[in-house]
């Protein structure tokens, strides 16, 4: 983008801001927790799913206030584009099937039209417009956030901390073994990048395990752009090879420090430091399918990346030279893999999982909800007869086998379950394939019209 096309456009951000017409929606979660589907679904739902009797609980659809949205054409041209209509057409396949993940950063602003109802707008005005700027990215770059708050010694004793519990100890040791044989005064580039995919390959073993959350650094996994860059020759030394001054270690601290300063604190500014407002979603069920260890990872992980964003109410001031972050939306994904009377106490796990971030939000005075939501359904729910009673059930296509099922998925603890319960009761939520989606008709969903009325009823009054 040349110098003239940002002035312009960070120009007209500015004005929209200035009058609050312009949001910035942050939608935050590990991979796999369903960003992508959660964009894909907002999009459709504003642009083309926009019936009364589609989305019940948005306020704006509901009184006949809403004009539509469009996809706005003022995105720079040299910002990555969020592929919507692709997305959109893995769902229409035969059989349908998820978008692929996220392998780096997109965007995409939509612009809103409604008739607002009260107030100086809807005397004067006949509609009124809302800049809604939406972006998407890696769950894993997510993860290097916390990377910030310490330096390389600290990241490696951290490392290996993790590394000694139960669940990773067995992968990590082989891992261990090699660079206990290291030559500390090597640093060749053959040395580096020997080790580096030594890391590389431990972190994939992790994350292939269900039970691990915590991958840094995200773009060893995710490089995107930074594919062969000489700062993502980083990996974490043994808590005794730190104590020694080698060259490694010199050369290992400088890569870090490259690391946090050219590629996650720039990262962090673009596109979290001047978010209004955030979806925090979390896959609570695929952490219950993988036992206690994941339970606890996941929290530990959302525990530390939520630090990491600035809460507090909304001022026009802020708006402009400060944003913070004055709604969440905590929303445990996947609801519809459950049957529908068990998504209270999804709710309630979701609470448990992300007590610390809540009261954080809530003591900067952000406002915040929880709720349990599918952003595209993958099943419907019903009953079937047994024993001459009627039980709950979903229904289906597995994900993996493409066969069609009818369930009973399991109970969802209301709380966060100790090992005795998971010893008692493993948990086997299945995956599912999403339902197939025509193109005529809205999106299948599950509660996407609360979340809207949540994030974007105000600003459409």
């Amino acid at each position: 983008m040349s110098w003239l096309e940002s002035i312009q456009y960070q120009s007209q951000q500015w004005g929209q801001r200035a009058l609050d017409r312009h949001l910035r929606l942050g939608v935050t979660g590990l991979s796999g927790a369903g960003k992508t589907a959660f964009i894909t679904s907002l999009v459709h739902q504003l642009t083309l799913g926009d019936q009364p009797e589609h989305l019940p609980f948005f306020a704006v659809v509901q009184q006949g206030r809403y004009l539509g949205g469009r996809l706005a054409n003022n995105q720079p041209l040299a910002f990555p584009r969020f592929p919507y209509e692709q997305n959109v057409q893995y769902l229409q396949q035969q059989p349908a099937t998820w978008p692929p993940s996220t392998a780096g950063w997109s965007q995409l602003n939509l612009t809103l039209r409604y008739k607002s109802a009260a107030g100086w707008r809807s005397k004067i005005q006949q509609r009124s417009e809302l800049q809604l700027e939406l972006v998407d990215y890696p769950g894993e770059w997510l993860l290097d956030l916390p990377m910030l708050q310490q330096d390389y010694q600290q990241w490696s004793t951290f490392c290996w901390t993790l590394f000694e519990q139960p669940h990773r100890q067995a992968e990590a040791q082989v891992f261990a073994d090699l660079l206990a044989n290291t030559d500390l005064n090597d640093v060749s580039e053959l040395q580096l990048q020997r080790l580096t995919d030594a890391y590389l390959n431990l972190l994939h073993t992790f994350r292939e395990n269900a039970a691990t959350f915590l991958h840094q650094p995200g773009r060893l996994l995710v490089p995107g752009e930074l594919a062969g860059a000489p700062m993502l020759k980083l990996f974490p030394l043994l808590p005794a090879q730190l104590k020694q001054d080698s060259p490694l270690l010199q050369q290992l601290s400088e890569h870090y420090h490259s690391y946090c300063d050219y590629v996650i604190k720039p990262f962090y500014r673009q596109h979290f430091s001047r978010l209004d407002r955030q979806v925090v979603l979390v896959d609570c069920l695929s952490a219950l399918n993988a036992g206690f260890a994941a339970i606890q990872e996941l929290q530990q992980a959302l525990g530390l990346i939520m630090q990491s964003f600035r809460y507090g109410p909304a001022s026009i001031l802020g708006r402009l030279f400060k944003p913070q972050i004055n709604k969440v939306l905590f929303a445990a994904s996947k609801a519809d893999h459950v049957t529908p009377e068990q998504h209270k106490a999804l709710t309630l796990l979701l609470q448990q999982l992300l007590q610390q971030p809540i009261k954080h939000s809530h003591y900067a005075s952000a406002k915040s909800e929880a709720m349990a939501l599918a952003a595209i359904r993958a099943s419907s729910a019903g009953f079937v007869q047994h024993a001459g009673q009627k039980s709950p059930c979903i229904s289906g296509v597995e994900l993996d086998s493409g066969n069609k099922v009818t369930l009973f998925p399991g109970e969802v603890p209301a709380k966060l379950p100790d090992t005795a319960l998971f010893n008692r009761h493993p948990f086997q939520f299945p995956a599912l394939a999403p339902l197939q989606h025509s193109g005529q008709q809205p999106m299948p969903h599950v509660r996407m019209d609360h979340a809207l009325e949540f994030l974007l009823g105000d600003k459409l009054q």
